[in-house]
């Protein structure tokens, strides 16, 4: 704390801070809710950045394989093209993601280290419903000057029954 902040305003910042983040979080999920992936890839920072679904198990033994990973932001913008193409097939669900649990703070390099809880939750074209996918975000967040940006995004499953056809981001 620098002698110009006041505890009042440390609280203020960490609350401004945290509501920012959440916002972050749920415009994230619902961009990618409704299909929006244009909006979804312009969260991520272009110069560098990461995206990686990981199991749990792997997470917890230091196994870096990941399910699925995007290492550039040309990769991830690569990924979607294909996914609106319809390149990569997939059975056609309606997913609804739900973030809790949001968690934040500030790292030494001026970045922010979010993690969060994530429920997926699947519904077939039948309107038969079912949970997908339990896991949670670890996520590693820039501020620029149009808000905030996904420098390393790691979405950690705790689901062991994992769709091989996983193709949609999470």
């Amino acid at each position: 704390m620098t002698a110009a902040n006041t505890p009042e305003q440390s609280v203020m910042q960490s609350l401004q801070q945290q509501l920012q983040v959440q916002t972050f979080l749920f415009d994230y999920a619902a961009a990618l809710d409704e299909e929006r992936f244009d909006d979804w890839v312009a969260l991520f920072e272009q110069q560098a950045c990461r995206y990686e679904v990981l199991s749990r198990e792997n997470r917890d033994l230091g196994l870096p394989l990941a399910i699925m990973g995007c290492y550039s932001h040309g990769m991830i913008r690569d990924r979607v093209a294909m996914l609106v193409k319809g390149v990569l097939t997939y059975r056609r669900y309606h997913l609804l993601r739900q973030v809790s649990n949001v968690r934040v703070r500030s790292e030494a390099d001026g970045s922010l280290r979010a993690d969060a809880a994530l429920v997926v939750y699947q519904s077939s074209e039948e309107g038969v419903s079912s949970l997908y996918m339990v896991a949670r975000y670890e996520a590693s967040l820039i501020q620029r000057p149009q808000g905030l940006r996904v420098r390393q995004m790691a979405v950690v499953v705790d689901s062991f029954g994992i769709d091989t056809m996983l193709a949609v981001p999470l």
